[in-house]
């Protein structure tokens, strides 16, 4: 598939003097680190957004009301929304420009939690959250797309996929602490937090150049199939952990939600220009990266959920006290961010998810294998271990994306990357949810999952090295 690539000021297509090219590199030169920045603290804002209401919602529930399904959709509006419009924003990215779509969320990002933060009840406050999923969704894809723009070496672009997660990584501590922190002195400075950070990331952006715009048609067939599809069935998997397995209401919207992603499938193999090109699933780089992407946020989401469980009410720990256990992960996966980079640089992308994936199962056999009952620090180090090698991971799998697709697709294929990785995630929660309801107590409930994610990371590592052998 052929697209042409073109800016708006520039109807016409003309071959760039040597001079012109030497200029266009030296703008691409002084706008990487402004990208970059502004990509990493974006990336931080996104992931902490996930769980720094969490802490604060038992406080939020008795200022506006609202029972257990209410304060459910308090969190879970931001991640259906975020994962239902990826590819959709996706799309937008390579249409309109990574820059201008980048933009267009973090000031939808800052007024959402502006708008969160002065909620008058929990409808209003479910809206917010909405608004800060359809934020997050059109800032993450382009996110990757500004970075694969602004660092066309190699190097340069393991390092900074790099620091970009490494902005995601250390929000899984810093979203539990803030929340924390900022709830006793009231509830809505958890979503106003996010605006000072909005602010620098729009400042950064000034200082990058503008984004390339490439001429396309408009999918809305597919567009709408896509969505629908994604909302229902997220929906469904989602009371299927807040109203049980048996629950008529919650398989009916998941058959409903796979029907209409059949129909967008069929529909993507007829359209002229499909919003997300079915050839992409034929690349083997792709393959190997969307299902490493929703099996390592599959059992992390879950962990994290059944972990938390664990230590409040297995333990009777306070909701700040058992955050400050994911802390230690949180620093180590930040080191493993930036370890990954020389590793992707010294020894490629195929050997770091490697050992990656390798460590991940380590860490996840290691909680396993500790005999009852199991200790707060095993449990951490445990994260930790797991932490590290997710973050070894994860830049990898990013930058096999990038590398295995043409750059008029770069925003597509990160959007699928990461709509794999947040449909992963909101399945992992409701799966290990399911789990834990069906045994006799939390403990056999931890270690299920961490047996479970051990097996489920053991099959990819055998999928990946018998995917990049063939030839």
């Amino acid at each position: 598939m052929t697209t042409t690539s073109s800016t708006v000021s520039s109807p016409v297509q003309s071959t760039p003097s040597p001079a012109l090219a030497d200029d266009r590199a030296r703008g691409v030169a002084r706008s990487a680190p402004f990208a970059t920045a502004a990509a990493s603290i974006a990336s931080f804002l996104v992931g902490m957004d996930v769980l720094i209401v969490n802490v604060a919602l038992p406080t939020i529930s008795r200022d506006l009301g609202g029972d257990m399904a209410v304060q459910q959709w308090v969190v879970d509006g931001y991640s259906l929304l975020f994962a239902a419009l990826l590819l959709l924003c996706g799309n937008l990215a390579d249409r309109w420009g990574a820059r201008r779509v980048f933009v267009c969320g973090a000031a939808l990002f800052a007024a959402a939690s502006l708008f969160s933060s002065f909620a008058w009840s929990m409808g209003a406050l479910v809206l917010g959250r909405c608004l800060l999923g359809v934020a997050s969704a059109l800032i993450l894809p382009a996110s990757m797309s500004l970075i694969n723009e602004t660092n066309p070496d190699p190097k340069r672009r393991a390092w900074a996929l790099a620091l970009w997660g490494a902005g995601g990584a250390s929000a899984s501590a810093v979203g539990p602490l803030l929340g924390g922190l900022l709830t006793p002195i009231h509830w809505s400075l958890v979503f106003a937090v996010n605006v000072p950070f909005c602010l620098l990331v729009l400042g950064l952006c000034t200082r990058v150049n503008p984004s390339p715009q490439r001429v396309r048609r408009f999918d809305w067939v597919g567009q709408t199939l896509a969505l629908s599809g994604l909302v229902i069935l997220i929906a469904g998997v989602i009371e299927i952990g807040a109203l049980g397995v048996a629950s008529p209401l919650a398989w009916a919207l998941v058959g409903v939600g796979m029907v209409l992603l059949v129909a967008f499938v069929r529909s993507q193999a007829k359209v002229r220009a499909p919003m997300m090109p079915l050839n992409l699933f034929h690349v083997r780089g792709m393959q190997v990266a969307l299902l490493i992407g929703f099996v390592m946020i599959f059992n992390w989401y879950g962990m994290v959920f059944i972990c938390t469980l664990f230590l409040q009410n297995g333990l009777g720990m306070g909701a700040f006290a058992a955050g400050l256990v994911f802390v230690p992960s949180a620093f180590v996966t930040i080191a493993g961010n930036l370890a990954g980079g020389r590793i992707i640089t010294a020894r490629g992308s195929k050997f770091s998810i490697t050992l990656g994936l390798a460590i991940m199962i380590a860490g996840f056999l290691f909680e396993f294998s500790y005999p009852s009952p199991i200790p707060v620090w095993a449990i951490a180090t445990g994260l930790s271990v797991v932490g590290f090698g997710a973050a070894i991971t994860t830049p990898a799998a990013a930058g096999v994306v990038l590398k295995s697709v043409d750059p008029a697709q770069a925003g597509i294929a990160s959007a699928m990357f990461n709509t794999f990785r947040q449909v992963g995630g909101a399945v992992g929660v409701a799966v290990f949810g399911v789990i834990a309801t069906f045994l006799p107590s939390l403990t056999l409930a931890l270690r299920a999952v961490f047996l479970a994610s051990a097996l489920l990371l053991a099959l990819i590592l055998a999928f990946e090295l018998l995917r990049w052998r063939e030839r």
